[in-house]
């Protein structure tokens, strides 16, 4: 192990400099602090999961994406390897680039989906894992096997919400152009309580302004023609929509707890999460929701700041198991902050 040696203590910048970052968020991590000083390499993640994941990406990436369709290929390269820049408030302009935990983050998503044909988590255990990983997956329930899931695990300021809304241009695109796509144009974006909602209805549809869509790079200029998107807040569950959809809700519209309080992990009552919403007018507006995003025969689903998905009493799966039934293809993506009981996350952080 190559450990650099830090500044002696005695010289007046050694405090700041265990501060500083070792990288810019737009590069690869190659080196980490430890408490001797900096290792020449990036952390390591004790998941052999992650860890085997990150290598195999890596390599899919510096070989320039083999295997993908010309319209995920076209995406990443406009994405990652072309130059952004985008107005200020002042009138100006700034260089935009995506983090690198966004880009591998979204990268890892689409290798997982198109490359390499991952849909279950036993699969994932399988073709990734250690032995133990692999003894694992072979005693997963099939009702945990049912769905395609994924969950991209970012730091606190991450920015999960340009993961989320990379995954939705790539998805529709994908179901656009590619023959047979078994992608989705229609999307579902869960907000876990009223302050989050807020949050994410000022990125994809705001009072004012452009929304995210057209704020950032996401969307080729050539393409700029064929985005038809429609974006559909969780009182609007009536009327009728041309193109793709996205519906932004709270998860009260789509499912009501049964016998949860906040020592089962519902925070939704808690002084952070804002106004305390009424359940009986969620659940009556969720109703007409849940039968309108039904109609799809594909969607993807993204529940933000997903803390419970594998909680002990799988209450993430419960709540949108409404979908299984009537849109079997339902494809879902979970993005989170923090995980109790975790297993293997594919996403990545720059730590």
């Amino acid at each position: 192990m190559n450990v650099n040696t830090p500044p002696k203590d005695n010289q007046p910048d050694a405090p700041l400099n265990k501060f500083l970052p070792l990288f810019a968020p737009h590069e690869e991590p190659n080196q980490h602090r430890v408490k001797d000083g900096v290792v020449a390499r990036r952390r390591p993640s004790p998941l052999p999961v992650v860890q085997n994941l990150r290598a195999a990406v890596r390599e899919w990436r510096e070989a320039f994406y083999p295997g993908a369709s010309e319209t995920t290929r076209h995406l990443l390269h406009h994405w990652f390897a072309q130059a952004h820049r985008v107005p200020l408030a002042d009138g100006g302009e700034a260089e935009f680039r995506y983090y690198f935990c966004q880009r591998e983050a979204i990268e890892t998503l689409i290798y997982l989906r198109e490359v390499r044909g991952v849909e279950t988590t036993s699969q994932l255990w399988t073709e990734f894992g250690g032995a133990r990983e692999r003894q694992l997956a072979d005693g997963i329930p099939p009702e945990e096997d049912a769905w395609s899931r994924t969950l991209c695990k970012l730091a606190t300021g991450a920015g999960k919400t340009k993961v989320m809304s990379l995954a939705v241009v790539w998805s529709y695109f994908h179901a656009l152009r590619e023959e047979n796509s078994p992608l989705a144009k229609h999307f579902v974006i869960i907000a876990p309580n009223i302050i989050v909602f807020e949050r994410l209805r000022e990125d994809f549809r705001p009072d004012g302004g452009a929304d995210i869509f057209d704020r950032d790079p996401l969307i080729p200029p050539e393409w700029r023609g064929d985005w038809n998107m429609s974006v559909v807040l969780q009182d609007e569950a009536g009327g009728a929509a041309t193109g793709g959809t996205l519906y932004l809700t709270n998860i009260h519209r789509l499912y009501k707890e049964r016998g949860a309080g906040d020592e089962n992990g519902d925070d939704s009552s808690a002084p952070w999460a804002g106004p305390k919403v009424n359940r009986n007018k969620a659940l009556d507006t969720g109703a007409a929701l849940r039968e309108r995003i039904l109609q799809h025969k594909r969607i993807l689903i993204l529940n933000d700041e997903a803390h419970h998905v594998w909680t002990a009493n799988r209450r993430g799966s419960r709540r949108l198991g409404f979908s299984t039934k009537r849109c079997p293809s339902a494809v879902e993506s979970w993005s989170g902050r923090s995980i109790s009981r975790q297993r293997p996350a594919i996403g990545s952080g720059s730590r």
